[in-house]
C-alpha cells in the first residue's frame, strides 16, 4: 500500500492506494500556511497522516505531487509554487526521517497530472505527449518515451511564460527579482500564454470588463452567460480558443508529440475542446506540417495528480 499526496495551496488531498493505482480511501486537510508556519508545520501534518496508516499494513512509500520546480532526483523543492517555505529545501529527506525512514518521492503537481495520463490515461498507448492543464496558470508536461522530459533546469515543458503577444515597450515592466502575484502578474505582464489563456486569467479579465467581484466569476459561469448570448463572454472564449490553438500548433511542430492532451476544470465544457479544434482546423490549410496534430482531453481530473504522484513513485523505485 502507498500513502499518496496531493499538495495544494491551500488543502492537501491524500489517499491510502494500491499498487494499481486504486483508491481505497481519501480525504483533505488545509495546508498549514497560515502566517508563522513552516516547513515543520508541513512535515508533522504529513507525519500524523502516516502515523494513522502505518499501523494498518505496510506502507511501500509515500508518494507526494506538490506545486513548483522539483528536483526528483535530490528531493527539492525550488521555486514557482506557492507555498514559499518549501522552497529550497530537502523535503524528500525531512518527510522520510518523520515517517521510519519510509520511501518518499517527490513531483510538480502538474506533471504528476501527465503521469496519470501516460499510466492509465489518454497517453497510455503513446510514447510522446504533451500535455497542458488549464487553471489559475498552465501547467504543462512533456513526455518523452513515456517518461518527463525536464531539462537542464527542470523547466521543460512549463508553458505559462511562453510569450503571447510580447512587444519591445512591455520589456521594462517589472524589476529584476519583483515578486508578483497570480492576478497582479496577469495585470503587469499581459503578453505571457497565461495571461491569455489560463482560466484564471479570462475570470480576471471578464470580471473586470463587466466590474463583477473576481471571486463571483468561474469559468462555469462565463459559459453560462455565453450560452445566454453575452457577447463578452463569447468573444473571451474565442479568444483563448483561438490562442490555445495557436500555441498547440507551436508546440507541435516544437516537439512534434504523438498526441497533445487538455486538461483542467474548464476541459470538462465540451465547447472548450471543441473550439480548440475548430481553430486548429483553421490553421492546418497554411501548411502541410500541421496535418497530423492530435489534441484530446485528458481521461483523469479530481484524481490525476494522485495517480501521476504514485506512477512517479513507481518509476522511480519499482522501473516500471
Amino acid at each position: 500500500m502507498y500513502l499518496v499526496f496531493d499538495v495544494g495551496g491551500t488543502t492537501i488531498k491524500y489517499a491510502w492506494m494500491k499498487s494499481d493505482g486504486t483508491i481505497d480511501e481519501k480525504a483533505k486537510i488545509p495546508t498549514p500556511v497560515k502566517p508563522g508556519q513552516t516547513i515543520d508545520d508541513f512535515v508533522e501534518v504529513i507525519g500524523n497522516i502516516y502515523d494513522c496508516y502505518k499501523n494498518r499494513d505496510h506502507i511501500d512509500g509515500i508518494a507526494m505531487g506538490l506545486p513548483g520546480q522539483v528536483d526528483i532526483e535530490n528531493g527539492i523543492v525550488y521555486g514557482g509554487g506557492g507555498i514559499r517555505y518549501m522552497h529550497n529545501v530537502h523535503l524528500m529527506d525531512l518527510v522520510s526521517r518523520r515517517c521510519d525512514d519510509v520511501r518518499v518521492s517527490l513531483e510538480n503537481d502538474g506533471k504528476c497530472a501527465a503521469l496519470a495520463e501516460v499510466w492509465l490515461g489518454n497517453a497510455k498507448d503513446v510514447d510522446d505527449a504533451y500535455v497542458l492543464v488549464f487553471g489559475t496558470g498552465i501547467g504543462g508536461a512533456m513526455v518523452k518515451d513515456r517518461r518527463i522530459h525536464r531539462g537542464k533546469h527542470l523547466l521543460a515543458g512549463e508553458v505559462s511564460y511562453v510569450f503571447e503577444k510580447l512587444e519591445r515597450k512591455d520589456l521594462p515592466r517589472i524589476q529584476p527579482g519583483e515578486q508578483l502575484g497570480v492576478y497582479e502578474a496577469v495585470e503587469k505582464l499581459p503578453f505571457t500564454w497565461s495571461a491569455v489563456s489560463a482560466t484564471g486569467s479570462v475570470c480576471f479579465h471578464y470580471a473586470k470588463k463587466k466590474g463583477l467581484p473576481f471571486e463571483e466569476v468561474t469559468g462555469e459561469k462565463i459559459y453560462q452567460w455565453a450560452g445566454e448570448g453575452d457577447e463578452d463572454a463569447l468573444d473571451m472564449l474565442e479568444e483563448m480558443y483561438f490562442s490555445i490553438a495557436k500555441q498547440c500548433c507551436n508546440l507541435y511542430v516544437i516537439y512534434n508529440p504523438e498526441v497533445i492532451l487538455i486538461g483542467g476544470g474548464i476541459s470538462a465544457e465540451p465547447a472548450f475542446i471543441e473550439g480548440i479544434q475548430r481553430y486548429i482546423d483553421q490553421i492546418k490549410p497554411l501548411s502541410m506540417v500541421f496535418n497530423d496534430i492530435r489534441i484530446d482531453v485528458c481521461k483523469f481530473r479530481n484524481d490525476s495528480n494522485l495517480l501521476g504522484a504514485l506512477y512517479n513513485f513507481k518509476q522511480i523505485y519499482e522501473e516500471v
